[in-house]
């Protein structure tokens, strides 16, 4: 082997052995040596420096900014999407309202009629007064049954009417129509438009129909009808209610709940 090689050998030997070159990052002197730490300041070698620790510090911080401006753009977007979506759906359900309503009182508004041929003459006496009365409330349950069946065509009623039947508007067990109290002048009925008797043991135990309500006047053998119609809702609640008109009840008594206070005051 030659002197040059031999030279170039020990040359790549040497530099094999010798330590490395690092910088320290406080003081910026560079050094040569394996150890960790500046041999002029005790500083780690492997320490960021504080410009560096400022930088990363500047960029974690930043990168924190964007990510909660980036949540509140987010979170301001969702409230105001809500926000959006709850006008809407007032505004839907006040659309439902108002034709609930206009429903309500299209379908319950009062129907009049009169049969004043029926009206007994003056000094009648008290069967023939009773026995008028009570053709007068047949006339009314008559035109009942013609409502009904009316309202079947139009499609807002289904199934067969057969025929109407009142009875005393406050029901109790020993209540008196008020066509056979010759005191009353103002006879009010609660009536059904009856589909088919309702049957319970064998027995007939009652009507199934659409509910109305009638207004007698015995005076003047006129008559006021309505349907009581209840409000339909959603999920079982009511989304409007519509009290019946005092004409329906030939009352002029101040309004309760859903009602009125004493309904047989007369107008």
């Amino acid at each position: 082997m030659s002197d040059s090689v031999r030279d170039e050998v020990r040359a790549a030997l040497a530099r094999k052995d010798e330590a490395p070159h690092r910088t320290c990052p406080r003081c910026g002197r560079g050094e040569r040596t394996r150890s960790e730490f500046c041999p002029h300041c005790g500083y780690s070698y492997f320490a960021r420096s504080a410009a560096e620790v400022r930088r990363r510090r500047i960029v974690a911080g930043s990168a924190a900014l964007i990510v909660l401006v980036a949540l509140a753009v987010g979170a301001a977007v969702l409230i105001s999407d809500r926000n959006d979506q709850d006008r809407r759906d007032r505004a839907t359900r006040a659309k439902l309202v108002a034709a609930e309503v206009a429903r309500l009182k299209r379908v319950q508004a009062p129907h009049r009629g009169s049969a004043t041929a029926l009206k007994p003459p003056r000094g009648a006496s008290d069967a023939q007064r009773l026995a008028a009365r009570h053709d007068l409330l047949g006339a009314a349950e008559s035109a009942i049954t013609a409502d009904a069946r009316g309202r079947v065509r139009t499609g807002e009623l289904r199934g067969t009417i057969t025929h109407t039947e009142c009875g005393p508007f406050l029901r109790a067990r020993d209540a008196v129509p008020d066509d056979r109290v010759l005191s009353k002048p103002v006879g009010r009925y609660d009536c059904v438009a009856v589909l088919a008797d309702a049957i319970r043991s064998g027995k007939t135990v009652g009507k199934i129909g659409y509910a109305f309500v009638a207004a007698l006047d015995f005076r003047h053998f006129t008559y006021v009808t309505c349907r009581n119609s209840p409000a339909q809702g959603e999920a079982g609640r009511s989304l409007a209610f519509v009290r019946l008109d005092r004409a329906c009840l030939a009352t002029k008594s101040r309004v309760i709940g859903s009602g009125y206070v004493d309904p047989e005051s007369t107008p």
